[in-house]
């Protein structure tokens, strides 16, 4: 007689396996378009703040609003920071950006980090739902680990965009726009969250 065996998902294993899903979900409906579109147009939101469909290579996901700030310390140019979107899935939500560092005079092949574009630090990514008056912090695992991009860890070229993800609790059914902070630095207000 056969018998059937069951298998009991803890919930870490549960909440590793939504999160490859939702990780190869992301990759498969990214832009993959080796042909940027030039330009953009000022949209309403914080200052430095563009709308924008380009992708800057090949592999680096579409966004769809961009935000710029001066770059840390004593470091001429700025940092380019992506929209690429937020997207709500159960009980997580996964918010992508890009984040370009547009040095002036900084080599090409010199390797720059996020943590490197927040002058040695890795910048506290969070939600803020304005309305109900909540802050979102990134997920962290059984290990206290944050499941979100690491700053030292995330590095990329000057004036080459990189990806990065980072996974929060999904905010309630009823809210349908969110502001995005890097630090207490507001990147992007009233960004759509996807469900």
């Amino acid at each position: 007689m056969l018998h059937r065996m069951r298998t009991r998902l803890t919930p870490v294993t549960t909440l590793t396996i939504l999160i490859g899903v939702i990780t190869l979900f992301a990759m498969g409906c990214s832009s993959s378009s080796d042909t940027p579109a030039s330009g953009g147009t000022t949209a309403p939101g914080p200052a430095g703040t563009a709308q924008t469909g380009q992708a800057a290579s090949a592999g680096v996901p579409a966004a769809s609003r961009t935000a710029s700030f001066r770059a840390p310390g004593s470091t001429p140019g700025t940092v380019e920071v992506g929209l690429v979107g937020l997207k709500a899935d159960g009980r997580l939500s996964t918010l992508t950006l890009l984040w370009t560092p547009r040095y002036t005079g900084a080599p090409r092949e010199k390797e720059i980090s996020v943590f490197d574009m927040f002058d040695g630090h890795s910048p506290a990514v969070t939600l803020v739902d304005s309305v109900n008056l909540k802050r979102y912090l990134v997920v962290q695992d059984s290990r206290n680990v944050e499941l979100g991009a690491s700053g030292p860890q995330t590095k990329t070229s000057n004036n080459t965009p990189v990806s990065a993800s980072y996974t929060f609790a999904a905010p309630p059914a009823d809210v349908r726009t969110i502001d995005v902070y890097a630090d207490d630095r507001l990147l992007f207000d009233d960004v759509p969250v996807g469900r």
